[in-house]
C-alpha cells in the first residue's frame, strides 16, 4: 500500500490528516533541501510548498531539520510518556514494542520519497549528526521511563537492554523494508516474529 494514495483504514479521519500533512511538510522539505541545500531552505519556504500555514508546521515540527529527518511521530517526552500510560494496560515489555512501532509508523514508505531522502541525508552531513542526536535524546527518555516503570534493583540495566533491543529491531525493519520495497509496519512485525522465535540466537 502507497501511504500516499490509499489511507490507512485503521487511521481516523483526524489522525489521518495529521499524518498526511506531517508528509506533505516532509516532502517538500526534503525536495527543497535537494533543490536548494540545507542553508537555502526556511520554514516558511516548506510550509508554502505544502500548502500549510507556519503555525500548523510548528505544531509538527520544532525545527526545519526534524522535517527533514522526519521519522517519529512525536517528540522524545511525549513517546516516554506514551509508554508510561501504555505499561499500565499492555505490561512494560508489550508497551515497548506498542511505542517503537506507532514511532516508526509515520515514516514514509513511497520509495521515491525514501529514495530522496537518502540523497538529501548524503548531501547534508550535518543531518546525520542531528538524526543520531534525536534518537539518543529519544533512547534516553525511553530508558529513563521504562527505568521508573520497573522498579527494582536492576530496573535500569533491564530498561537499557530492552530499548537497545527494540531500537536494533527498529533499524532491522527499516532495512527490511527498503530491501524488499514493503510496509515499515509489516517489516517491523516480521522482524519482531523473528526475533521471538530465534531462541539463542543472541
Amino acid at each position: 500500500m502507497n501511504e500516499t494514495t490509499e489511507p490507512d483504514q485503521s487511521l481516523g479521519l483526524r489522525e489521518l490528516k495529521k499524518r498526511q500533512s506531517r508528509l506533505a511538510m516532509h516532502r517538500a522539505a526534503l525536495e527543497l533541501v535537494s533543490e536548494h541545500g540545507l542553508g537555502g531552505v526556511t520554514v516558511e519556504a516548506i510550509a508554502h510548498r505544502a500548502g500549510v500555514s507556519t503555525r500548523t508546521f510548528f505544531n509538527h515540527w520544532s525545527t526545519k531539520e526534524s522535517a527533514i529527518i522526519g521519522v517519529l511521530s512525536a517528540g522524545d517526552a511525549e513517546i516516554a510518556e506514551r509508554l508510561r500510560h501504555l505499561a499500565e494496560e499492555q505490561g512494560p515489555l508489550q508497551a515497548l514494542r506498542t511505542v517503537l512501532r506507532e514511532a516508526i509508523s509515520s515514516a514514509p514508505i513511497d520509495a521515491g520519497l525514501r529514495e530522496l531522502k537518502k540523497e538529501v541525508m548524503a548531501k547534508e552531513p550535518r543531518l546525520h549528526s542531528l538524526s543520531t542526536g534525536n534518537m539518543l535524546s529519544v533512547q534516553t527518555e525511553m530508558v529513563e521511563a521504562l527505568t521508573e516503570i520497573l522498579g527494582g534493583e536492576d530496573a535500569r540495566e533491564q530498561a537499557m537492554l530492552s530499548v537497545q533491543i527494540g531500537f536494533a529491531i527498529t533499524r532491522t525493519a527499516f532495512a527490511v523494508s527498503m530491501a524488499r520495497g514493503i510496509d515499515l509496519g509489516i517489516a517491523f512485525d516480521e522482524v519482531l516474529d523473528r526475533y521471538d522465535e530465534a531462541d539463542g540466537v543472541f
